[in-house]
């Protein structure tokens, strides 16, 4: 393994999780899985390095690139500023320890049986004038569709009543194993949850009419650059990462069409709210929020009707 040359080791480096290790050199710093230390030099992929890097055909809020090895291929997402951000410092950050930390994030997920990518490796390289670039490798999860696509998919049509119904409950529960873990997603959106498209075909049995509970299917957890474990979420904390998932579907309705149903959301909160004992104050309030910074779109109307309709369905 090659020492840092010149400049110090990153602190966030000695917490790192078991499994990696890291690879300094003058350009940079990687923190790089043992399972693919060997495949990724032998592609020229390393803390300086780019080598065996081609386009994608994901794309995230800029295209993404991967890499592809025997059997498998690892996106590479590259670390973009957003808004103004964007044209002032272009790709340079000055805080080299975002992608450890959302590694380190990544981990305690996934060994908390909450659904997220394995990260790969984690990079930051030095970027001439200041700062840093900063990459993420994952594992690609073959055979998935983000939650977006879904969303187009239920906008057309495409999807059934049973399996739009799977999509709600099962979002309701990762929101409430992801809160109950202590995560605050700092970019919870559509685009930011996979599902597998094979877990989308109708079985042609929808128990939830019938007031039976529907087992979920899985949803991964992806993009937590900035995402924090807080420990116990307060009410405004909760409430305040619904609503910016609430509002990214209503702008994507705003653009497209109605995408769900009043059914949709009862499904989402049951699975959320398993107590039903405070959906209601979650709801009015995310509603008060949102008419605050905008108008209060279709959504806000729609859930008045939920409220004012068969209390049972949401577990009341």
């Amino acid at each position: 393994m090659r020492q840092p040359v010149a400049r110090p080791t990153l602190p966030i480096l000695a917490d790192l999780p078991s499994g990696y290790f890291v690879d300094e050199a003058p350009g940079g710093v990687m923190a790089v899985h043992v399972d693919y230390a060997e495949a990724l030099s032998q592609v020229g992929f390393g803390p300086e390095t780019d080598g065996g890097v081609s386009t994608s055909d994901l794309h995230g809020r800029q295209p993404l690139s991967e890499i592809r090895l025997e059997g498998e291929r690892l996106v590479l997402r590259r670390y973009n500023h957003g808004g103004l951000l964007r044209w002032a410092t272009g790709r340079r950050f000055l805080d080299a320890e975002r992608p450890f930390r959302e590694l380190i994030l990544a981990d305690a997920l996934a060994r908390s049986g909450i659904p997220t990518l394995e990260v790969v490796s984690a990079r930051a390289r030095y970027a001439t004038g200041g700062g840093w670039y900063l990459d993420l490798l994952t594992r690609r999860l073959e055979g998935s569709l983000d939650l977006g696509l879904v969303l187009d998919r239920i906008g057309r049509g495409e999807l059934g009543d049973v399996a739009r119904g799977k999509v709600a409950t099962s979002l309701g529960h990762l929101l409430r194993r992801l809160h109950g873990f202590g995560l605050v997603h700092a970019d919870l959106q559509p685009r930011n949850l996979l599902v597998l498209e094979r877990d989308l075909v109708d079985d042609g049995d929808d128990d939830v009419e019938e007031g039976k509970a529907e087992e979920p299917i899985p949803i991964w957890v992806i993009d937590l650059d900035r995402s924090a474990f807080v420990g116990d979420l307060t009410e405004a904390e909760r409430r305040r990462n619904l609503r910016r998932l609430f509002r990214a579907i209503d702008r994507r309705d705003r653009r497209g069409g109605r995408y769900l149903r009043r059914g949709d959301f009862a499904r989402f909160f049951r699975a959320y709210d398993a107590s039903g004992t405070r959906w209601k104050t979650d709801w009015r309030r995310i509603m008060s929020d949102h008419a605050r910074n905008g108008p209060a779109h279709w959504t806000g109307q729609l859930f008045e009707r939920v409220f004012a309709k068969d209390d049972r369905r949401l577990g009341g």
